[in-house]
């Protein structure tokens, strides 16, 4: 329903929350709260908003970012097997009173807080045996300009979207299902999707092999059941890899983590991906060969690579090679390539006439 309709709605909610909270200002309804909740009853009603509220007190949000990424970085006691890089990390979460919008659930703008979360465990627990020993000198197969260039090597944000699919409710419980998608010669990107909690029962966890799969045994996972009724939103980020102004090729850092396949013969480490514009007036992928290549003409190469990887996956689930990986990083390329290509609304900055400028408050 749109917030046009709910209009009414709204500035009754609003007169009556500003009617509330100027009442428990009088005198006599401070001792009325008081007969029944004790001398401290507005404190104590306080108290119980900022608890039902916690994760977006201040300060919160940095507490849960940190948290995963430190967990990841230093504290993860499993280690993670090539053969499950594109596995999802499940983050859980809630809605609270604080995060709702208008219409009287989760607000657009709160989706990316609890995303930044889940991203943090994931990226975290991928780069930190990569980063670790590119930064410690091991910078093999690296042009001597990363060596030479001064700074640390970083993992940083390049971008991020979200499609909404159904609302969730004030106060319900959710998950994020995030694995990494692809990458390619500048860009890693992760795929984040947000579930109804509980909906979706996984057969194990790799990296905590102490719990238990919740599914019971009678229960068999269907080929054609459709998981994306459980979802809410869904979500693509891209991340870059960094030391001082030079950009460091994805695959670099992924097999310095030791989460790619053995390297077959004749594969030679990737060279550093060139810089692209960056305000470009057309969407451009640094092709193979170094020239820029239309988004058209980079599907269409990765779908012919896609065939060729096909024809020479493995056809054992447990005999994980280059070719298998190969094969499902192109295809998920041909996903992110397009939401790379939306890189070309930089050009769309208009600076002529304006329909007028408005602040926050008046």
């Amino acid at each position: 329903m749109s917030a046009a309709t709910r209009l009414p709605t709204i500035v009754g909610l609003i007169t009556t929350s500003v009617a509330i909270v100027g009442a428990t200002r009088l005198p006599t309804v401070r001792d009325f709260l008081s007969s029944y909740l004790g001398p401290n009853g507005t404190r104590l009603l306080a108290l119980l908003f900022a608890l039902v509220n916690l994760k977006n007190l201040p300060g919160l949000w940095h507490i849960r970012v940190l948290r995963g990424i430190i967990y990841q970085l230093y504290l993860q006691p499993t280690t993670q097997r090539p053969k499950h890089l594109f596995a999802p990390m499940i983050t859980s979460s809630y809605n609270t009173p604080y995060d709702c919008d208008y219409n009287f659930h989760k607000s657009n703008s709160t989706y990316f807080q609890d995303l930044d979360v889940a991203r943090a465990n994931l990226v975290g627990c991928i780069v930190r045996t990569g980063l670790a020993r590119l930064n410690k000198g091991d910078e093999a197969g690296l042009p001597k300009e990363a060596a030479q260039a001064k700074g640390k090597y970083i993992v940083a944000l390049g971008g991020v979207s979200c499609f909404f699919q159904r609302q969730i409710e004030p106060l319900q419980q959710f998950e994020i299902f995030t694995r990494l998608l692809s990458w390619d010669r500048k860009w890693v990107y992760f795929v984040s999707h947000i579930v109804k909690k509980g909906a979706i029962k996984p057969d194990s966890f790799v990296l905590q092999p102490w719990k238990k799969s919740k599914r019971r045994s009678h229960e068999v996972r269907k080929e054609e059941e459709d998981l994306t009724k459980h979802i809410f939103a869904t979500s693509v980020a891209r991340y870059v890899f960094k030391k001082g102004r030079m950009t460091i090729n994805p695959e670099i850092v992924l097999e310095r983590s030791h989460l790619l396949p053995p390297r077959p013969a004749g594969v030679g480490l990737p060279p550093r991906t060139e810089s692209v514009p960056a305000t470009p007036a057309v969407a451009e992928t640094p092709a193979p060969n170094g020239a820029s290549a239309t988004p058209e003409a980079v599907v269409a190469e990765i779908e012919t690579k896609l065939s060729e990887a096909a024809d020479k996956s493995s056809e054992l689930d447990d005999d994980w090679t280059w070719d298998d990986m190969e094969q499902e990083r192109l295809r998920g390329l041909s996903i992110a390539t397009h939401f790379d290509a939306l890189s070309a609304v930089h050009g769309e900055l208009r600076a002529g006439e304006v329909l007028g400028q408005y602040g926050d408050y008046w």
